[in-house]
């Protein structure tokens, strides 16, 4: 049946700045009704389904919206049918002054049990869908007779007077009325009461007696003036009390019987200075006859009697305990969560749905909708997700934990909806599940205390599935019809919402998308329609064409040769000619213009081909100069640049492009010069070289000097930018001279490294000095005291043989020192040592040859890697020497309480090859003796023997061939060596 369809609809349309109309959004389940037919209909098929409708429907709707007013409107949905429905809703400004329309279509709660629509020409008849006649009558003959055959009290009046001329009757048990709905169409209603219920029950209708279910409904009537409510129905069925008990009662008393915690709201909604004309709806808890509290539902709507002034509410009390615990407290969420199937509670929330949606936008609206979720009706955990058509995963687009704003990006929650909720009976659009049926309790939700999921799928206008809704709680749901009910209205608003979102977000990526082509271009770009009309501009066309306003574009004078046109004369002359492109002069002063190339475009478009005109202007005015004083000025820079030794000249614009370059350099290099012309210097470059020249390019265009250095291909260049101004002092251009400088890099190199080497030998001279005069003197001075001591007169007197002993070991001495001060000498006098490629592997096994007893009787442990450098050029000698003696110190200086070991390993840093050795020995105190530790000469440990030369001419070789060396170490703990040698060039002559 279509009053099932029609229980709530949701419509969105807009109105456009002029006068038109279109659909955006309907419910799916509108479509169902009549989904092929639907599509086809136009304004003037809609506004017929509504006969009593005068003018548009969609106008009507948005007049009664402005005055914040529902319309209500009889529906003619077949030849013989009518219900009636109401339209709710809000309008939304746009930018463009058009109207944006969101309204909700429910049928109309009458309490009128007999309906009929009447033709006033033709006399055809329409009968309410809704009311309790299985009769159609085709005319009023026909509807006199079934009225006379139905009710026993129908009075003898003529029909037609009482339609025509809109009366309104009461007899006995029937009430009579008749009224306008249009100029064409009159309303007839008939409504019957009980004699036993008439007194009080006026406004009870028949169909309600008729649909009481199991005799639980209770009818009432609160007096207002008197406080009274008087009661009729089955009392004893409801509450366990005698029928007498409670047939007039006062309102003071009746709220003794009200659970404590229901008593206040139940005494303000009575207390109301005035009640509103809509039906309300709430459920309280009533003390029943074994001192159970019950929870009731109460429907009401105010009556006011004019013929007494009497004035209260009246309606029914129904059974609405579906709950097992009796004694639970009913908060204020429960108590709005068992009126689910209540209208005006649907309504109430789709009005604040409605509401927040005319203050938020995108993400904003759906957290607001999952807020008002939680406070209406108590869900612990509310997600919105939105699926991604990239990856076909639903992302979170909102979540509200406890009534608070949850992160959409916690990848806890993402997984948590993807792997747990959607896969659960993925087929069901509506799923509700406890954790003791289908839910599978998961680490997330025993965390959540969550036992119940409340699921539903969201759809676009053509059913295809583009979100979801979950709810969660901790408490078990329960009537399934309820949450049905509610949710299937609430899953159209949200759909709708979310389909606007996901089309907005299309929207607005291809709006930001033309924004950025429209107007990320330096081009004017600009378009008019067959009519000359502007229906496009970017923001370049005002400032290239010096206009304020839109309205003077099109008039703005343009020369070409000495011809002055407007520009709509300029666009006129395009559509005579196949030209596409062409140059005009824009006067800007007496004595200045610009100069415009303007190309044009045509495009048709439409089932009409209506044509349209696309205009792309670029004021080349600058180009043009710019390109002018090249010219004058590159005979110039090419004589600088023929006559500049080993460089080149360039010419840049703001942008660094090349306007001109040459030089000797690209004769060098074999570039040729004209091929870099209009391409960007910063895009040949790299790194460091990259960097340093954007920089300085950038202090050139603020009007300063600049000098830096570049390097490429091994070789150096000395690089000067300076600004060049135009007539107004601005700079415009860069001149850039660059001149290879690797000759002069390598003089000034080898002069640094010549003075180098010369204080080097200097301090060394002095060192070697201090050495002669201190190590050579002892001995010498001893040789002498020891002459003047020998006896010559006695030759055989024994003291000569301690003389010559001691002559001995002195002149030993001498010679010993004498051989360590040759063999520095003979470090420095090495120019050229023989260079060849070495083994690492292979020098050490050598040297563990060499000191293989040694080794042995240590126990010394080798752990070596050379894996990350094997081999380097260098003097074998040298190498060799470097570790017998980092072997031999790490054996002599051992630590007594552990067995020695020696790690070895090398590598490469920077320009260096690195050689590391760390031992474990007894280490040195480098506070103490670090300013030492590679002297002539320097001991630091007498339980070994040692003349303290080693470290030095390891030192001195090293620094022959520009190394160096580090050391590290601490006592008790061990020592490391770092060894930095370059890696040196094989002469040919050696190989």
């Amino acid at each position: 049946m279509i009053e099932n369809i029609f229980k709530t609809l949701l419509l969105t349309f807009n109105k456009s700045n002029n006068g038109a109309f279109e659909i955006l959004y309907q419910s799916y389940n509108f479509l169902s009704w009549n989904k092929q037919r639907i599509r086809q209909l136009d304004n003037e098929e809609i506004n017929a389904l509504f006969p009593t409708l005068q003018g548009s429907l969609f106008q009507t709707i948005i007049e009664h919206f402005e005055k914040g007013k529902k319309l209500e409107l009889p529906l003619a949905f077949d030849h013989q049918s009518f219900l009636w429905l109401k339209f709710e809703g809000c309008l939304l400004p746009q930018e463009n002054n058009s109207v944006l329309v969101n309204t909700m279509i429910s049928q109309n709660q009458s309490s009128i049990a007999y309906s009929w629509l009447i033709n006033s020409k033709d006399q055809s008849i329409l009968t309410e869908a809704k009311s309790n006649v299985n009769y159609f009558p085709s005319n009023l003959r026909e509807l006199h007779s079934y009225l006379k055959d139905s009710f026993a009290h129908f009075p003898e009046i003529s029909i037609e007077k009482l339609i025509n001329e809109n009366l309104e009757l009461r007899f006995k048990s029937l009430t009579l009325k008749s009224r306008n709905l249009s100029p064409d169409y009159k309303l007839f209603e008939l409504e019957e009461y009980q004699d036993r219920e008439s007194l009080y029950f006026t406004d009870i209708s028949v169909s309600a007696l008729n649909n009481k279910k199991d005799h639980e409904v209770i009818y009432f009537k609160y007096l207002r003036n008197s406080q009274e409510i008087l009661w009729s129905g089955p009392l004893n069925d409801l509450l366990g009390y005698e029928d007498g008990n409670l047939r007039s009662f006062e309102f003071k008393n009746w709220l003794k019987l009200i659970h404590p915690d229901d008593q206040k709201s139940l005494e303000d909604f009575i207390s109301k200075e005035q009640y509103e004309n809509s039906e309300s709806s709430f459920t309280y808890r009533v003390k029943n006859k074994k001192g159970h509290f019950q929870y009731l539902t109460n429907k009401v709507r105010n009556f006011h009697n004019p013929n007494t002034n009497e004035e209260g509410l009246t309606g029914t009390l129904i059974n609405a305990l579906h709950h097992q615990n009796e004694g639970r407290p009913l908060n204020g969420h429960d108590r709005e969560a068992h009126n689910l199937s209540e209208n005006n509670f649907i309504q109430k929330i789709l009005t604040e749905i409605s509401a927040i949606s005319t203050f938020f936008k995108g993400k904003s609206l759906f957290e607001e909708i999952n807020h008002l979720i939680f406070r209406k009706l108590g869900f612990c955990y509310s997600i919105i997700g939105n699926l991604n058509s990239n990856n076909n995963e639903m992302e979170i687009l909102s979540i509200c934990g406890l009534g608070e704003k949850l992160n959409d990006k916690d990848k806890k929650w993402q997984n948590f909806l993807n792997e747990i909720l959607l896969p659960l009976d993925p087929n069901n659009n509506f799923l509700l599940v406890n954790h003791n049926e289908t839910f599978e309790t998961t680490s997330l939700l025993t965390e959540l205390s969550l036992c119940s999921l409340l699921r539903l799928s969201l759809f676009d206008t053509e059913m295809n599935k583009i979100g979801v809704l979950c709810l969660l709680h901790d408490q078990p749901l329960k009537n399934k019809a309820y949450y049905d009910e509610l949710f299937n209205i609430l899953r159209d608003w949200i759909s709708k919402e979310l389909h606007r979102f996901r089309f907005e977000n299309v929207l607005q990526e291809t709006n930001f998308m033309h924004d950025a082509i429209l107007n990320g271009t330096a081009y004017a770009i600009f378009a008019v329609n067959h009519q000359f009309e502007l229906i496009l501009i970017n923001n370049k066309t005002l400032p290239v064409f010096n206009v304020k306003s839109k309205e003077e574009l099109m008039n703005t004078k343009l020369i070409k040769g000495n011809v002055q046109a407007t520009l709509l004369e300029v666009i006129s002359d395009f559509l005579k000619t196949n030209s596409k492109t062409a140059y005009y002069h824009l006067l800007t002063s007496k004595d200045n213009y610009k100069e415009l190339k303007i190309s044009f475009t045509k495009i048709q478009y439409g089932n009409d081909n209506k044509e349209s005109y696309v205009l792309f202007v670029d004021d080349i005015t600058d180009r043009t100069l710019s390109e002018k004083k090249l010219i004058e000025s590159e005979q110039l820079f090419r004589s600088i640049a023929e006559n500049f030794p080993r460089g080149s000249v360039d010419v840049l614009d703001k942008s660094f492009n090349y306007l001109f370059t040459d030089g000797e350099e690209y004769q060098l290099s074999g570039t040729d010069p004209k091929s870099l012309i209009g391409t960007n210097l910063l895009s040949k470059l790299t790194g460091e070289n990259l960097q340093i020249t954007r920089l300085s390019l950038k202090k050139v265009l603020k009007g300063q000097r600049v000098s830096y250095e570049t390097e490429s291909n091994q070789k150096k260049f000395l690089q000067s930018g300076v600004p060049l101004m135009n007539n107004s002092k601005e700079v415009d251009r860069i001149l850039l001279v660059k001149q290879n400088i690797t000759e002069a890099k390598k003089l000034e190199s080898d002069k640094e490294k010549l003075i180098k080497d010369l204080k080097s030998h200097n301090e060394e001279l002095l060192r070697f000095a201090y050495i002669v005069s201190h190590n050579l003197r002892a001995p010498i001075v001893n040789i002498a005291l020891l002459i003047d001591l020998y006896n010559e007169d006695n030759p055989a007197d024994p003291g000569n043989k301690e003389v010559w002993e001691n002559l001995k070991i002195s002149t030993n001495l001498l010679d010993t020192t004498l051989q360590d001060l040759i063999e520095v000498v003979s470090i420095k006098k090495q120019k050229i040592p023989k260079v060849e490629q070495i083994d690492f592997k292979l020098l050490l096994n050598n040297v563990e040859k060499s000191l293989f007893n040694q080794l042995k009787e240590s126990g010394i442990k080798i752990i070596k890697d050379f894996s990350k450098l094997d081999e380097i050029n260098y003097v074998y000698a040298h190498l060799e020497s470097f570790f017998m003696n980092f072997m031999t110190n790490s054996v002599k200086y051992k630590h007594p309480d552990r067995s020695p070991v020696v790690k070895i390993n090398t590598y490469k840093e920077k320009n260096y090859c690195v050689i590391r050795f760390e031992d474990n020995g007894i280490g040195l105190d480098l506070s103490r003796y670090g300013d030492r530790i590679f002297g002539l000469y320097q001991r630091f440990h007498n339980h070994v023997e040692g003349k303290g030369l080693g470290l030095y001419l390891i030192r001195e070789q090293i620094r022959a061939h520009d190394g160096k060396i580090e050391i590290e170490s601490e006592v008790g703990k061990g020592t490391v060596f770092k060894v930095y040698l370059r890696n040196l060039i094989i002469h040919p002559s050696q190989n």
